[in-house]
């Protein structure tokens, strides 16, 4: 008689009673947060004094499972798990400290590192030391208090780059000296986990990414503290393994006995869309320190839109449908049909540019040039507003009779606009090309990030404990105490008056810094001070002034500049300035326009909560990124990257593409959409050529021509 089928949970429950330690794999709608709840049932059933800890990567995710397992295990995030652990070992912290702020050296690589590529290796060598300087300038301002001069351009670098990075490794060494001798002179009690995301240098905490990095070094320096993980627990389970750091997962699995201790991971590989995660296990797999246990069943998809979504999984594992019990019923496999189909329309050709005269070349020549060039510019940018019209009309044709639905598509102008964030999208989409990850990162930068964290707190305290205790406890952080009723009205009052402020963002965040709600960074200091240097530089240039009267004249190429200079009398600036500095004056206005615009009136503080409610998924927009998890019974997806540089989504239906990192992570953000939708799928897309249909026909079954003319 045949033996029954063993199960992923089936096969978990073996590796528990062999302290074997594995990683669950299971695509979109497999049910691995539901695995994770029935294996730490199993244990606290079968084996009732194993210590158990469940890791995850928010407060929300940790209340989610907290919601799924109960309160009798412990349930933690990422963060607050290794805090804990490092916290009694402060004089070890100590010691490891200052490889936080310490700056590695200046290491030339060589030709061959680029294929023997010599242009290419200037390039890449140049915006290496220009990162490097710029990290060197930004940590002297907060170690030293002392500016630097600016970075070399490329053309001086190229002359004598080993003397560059020479110079720049003894201002390295130099800093490196006195950042260990200043932190030398702490004492080991002031050493903590500061649960912020910044590292404070002056204070001698570290925030999160901080807390990972000497975390890691703690556990490959003294094996006694993989002993006392063992010790203290038995199961160590992690959620979404993919987005955890990979210097944690290494931590766990190689710096700890190898018996007594069950490590498990559950996620999958392929939804890994952040920088910031370990992404595979693959490695821990083939060494044997893990066991693969795969989780085939989808009970999410149709079977549709799962034939579609397995073609971009690059891993190897193929989901099928899995058939879920519905009010004690297992439901019907017809009921699961739905349909997968890519809708598309041939974009036009667009405008033929003017070939750009020769210096030689007559007079006429140039005159027609310019004419023929400012007529590209205007067909350009006409072109251009058709294009977006015409994805506009496609994106209709597919939502016309497919009911109620999510229209999915990469973050854009549009959805800053509709989600009330558009002022603060545009301000950054001016300066930066990702323009969303920077928004996010600046405001970060600024601790907007954690004061809308307080007020997140405040406004579900009164229907929940939970969130009032962390309130409560992140303030007491801060330096913020209550000590009596009169301070916790006075608190309740401010919180409510930030929460509908119609004041300007800064305005705010500087009402929060004033009554000590939030303690200024020294990533936040360091950014103050770089912006009034630099506001205080423009004021000193005489060209610069003069440069932004030429940009509000229409001039806006350093040829049009110098041919204007050439013609009028009325600016005061010299064409042979425009010629040396063009592209430095066309930064400086750029960076006064970003800071005039961050501090100033224009970007009211309704926004930055708009921004954050958007991007904690509390607003009604969805995009790409903010679907992970999520089930949808009918998804359009919109396949334009609204001028988004890393990610191609022609790429994802081409076997081999010239740049297969960008390849790969943009099947992982499209597996990670189309996987979202239950029923019904429909992708559109403006493609180039017919020969796209081919590929993306080995992909979809049905694909929709719309003629649009």
């Amino acid at each position: 008689m045949d033996q029954p089928l063993s199960t992923p949970l089936d096969k978990i429950k073996k590796c528990i009673e062999s302290e074997q330690s594995f990683v669950l794999q299971g695509g979109a709608g497999s049910g691995k947060t539901e695995t994770l709840k029935r294996v730490v049932n199993y244990c606290t059933e079968r084996f009732p004094n194993k210590k158990i800890v469940c890791i995850t990567h928010t407060n929300k995710a940790v209340d989610e499972i907290i919601d799924r397992v109960g309160t009798g295990v412990e349930v933690s995030t990422i963060h607050s798990f290794v805090g804990g652990l490092v916290k009694p070992y402060k004089r070890n912290l100590l010691k490891y400290l200052p490889e936080l702020f310490c700056l590695p050296l200046f290491e030339e690589l060589c030709i061959e590192h680029y294929g023997g590529d010599d242009k290419v290796r200037k390039t890449e060598e140049h915006n290496r030391y220009k990162a490097l300087h710029e990290t060197w300038a930004s940590r002297r301002l907060i170690v030293l208090q002392e500016s630097t001069e600016k970075v070399t351009g490329k053309r001086e670098y190229d002359k004598a780059p080993s003397s560059f990075n020479a110079a720049l490794n003894a201002g390295i060494e130099e800093l490196n000296d006195v950042v260990r001798e200043s932190l030398r002179h702490h004492h080991f009690k002031d050493v903590a986990y500061n649960d912020t995301p910044f590292d404070s240098f002056n204070n001698a905490t570290f925030g999160h990414d901080g807390l990972i990095k000497i975390a890691a070094l703690l556990f490959s320096n003294y094996s006694n503290i993989g002993k006392i993980v063992r010790d203290k627990y038995d199961c160590i389970f992690i959620d979404e393994y993919q987005d955890t750091d990979e210097k944690i997962i290494d931590s766990l699995i190689n710096f700890t006995p190898e018996h007594g201790l069950t490590i498990g991971l559950f996620g999958d590989s392929e939804q890994a869309i952040y920088d910031d995660g370990i992404v595979s296990a693959i490695r821990f797999i083939d060494d044997g320190r893990l066991k693969l246990i795969e989780k085939e069943d989808n009970y999410r998809c149709s079977p549709q839109v799962i034939d579609v979504a397995n073609k971009f999984r690059s891993d190897g594992l193929v989901q099928k449908v899995g058939l879920k019990e519905v009010n004690g019923k297992l439901e019907e496999p017809e009921e699961r049909e739905g349909e997968a189909t890519f809708y598309y329309s041939i974009k036009p050709l667009p405008p033929e540019k003017p070939v750009s005269p020769k210096k030689r070349d007559s007079d006429d020549l140039k005159s027609a040039y310019k004419i023929a060039k400012a007529k590209y510019d205007v067909k350009l940018k006409e072109y251009k507003l058709d294009l977006s019209c015409r994805l506009e009309n496609l994106t209709a044709f597919a939502q016309a009779d497919i009911g109620e639905h999510v229209l999915l598509k990469l973050p854009n102008k549009s959805i800053a606009r509709d989600a009330n964030f558009g002022n603060l999208y545009d301000l950054f989409d001016g300066r930066f090309r990702d323009t969303r990850e920077e928004i996010r990162k600046q405001l970060d930068r600024l601790q907007f990030g954690q004061l809308i964290e307080i007020l997140q707190l405040f406004n579900r305290s009164s229907i929940d404990n939970r969130s009032y205790n962390k309130l409560i406890g992140l303030l007491k952080k801060q330096g913020f105490v209550i000590k009596n009723k009169q301070d916790k009205r006075e608190l309740y009052s401010m919180l409510e008056e930030f929460s509908v402020s119609d004041e300007a963002a800064y305005v705010v965040m500087e009402h929060a810094i004033k009554a000590g709600l939030i303690s200024l960074s020294d990533s936040h200091k360091s950014f103050l001070i770089r912006r009034d240097r630099e506001l205080e530089r423009f004021a000193e240039d005489t060209s610069f002034d003069a440069f932004k009267k030429l940009l509000d004249h229409g001039c806006n190429t350093k040829k049009r500049m110098c041919d204007y200079l050439a013609e009028n009398d009325d600016i005061d600036l010299a064409s042979v300035v425009v010629e040396e500095k063009y592209e430095q004056l066309k930064k400086d206005v750029q960076s006064e326009a970003f800071f005039m615009g961050l501090f100033g009136k224009n970007i009211k503080f309704k926004e930055v909560l708009a921004f954050f409610k958007y991007e904690n998924d509390d607003s009604n927009f969805m995009t790409m990124h903010k679907t992970k998890g999520t089930g949808i019974e009918n998804v359009i997806v919109v396949l334009d990257e609204f001028n988004w540089n890393k990610y191609d989504f022609g790429s994802c239906f081409r076997a081999e593409d010239d740049n297969p990192s960008r390849q790969a992570l943009t099947r992982k953000l499209l597996y990670v959409a189309c996987s979202r939708a239950k029923k019904n799928l429909r992708c559109v897309r403006l493609i180039e050529e017919l020969d796209e249909v081919r590929n993306i026909s080995n992909y979809f079954d049905n694909c929709v021509h719309v003629n649009l003319d």
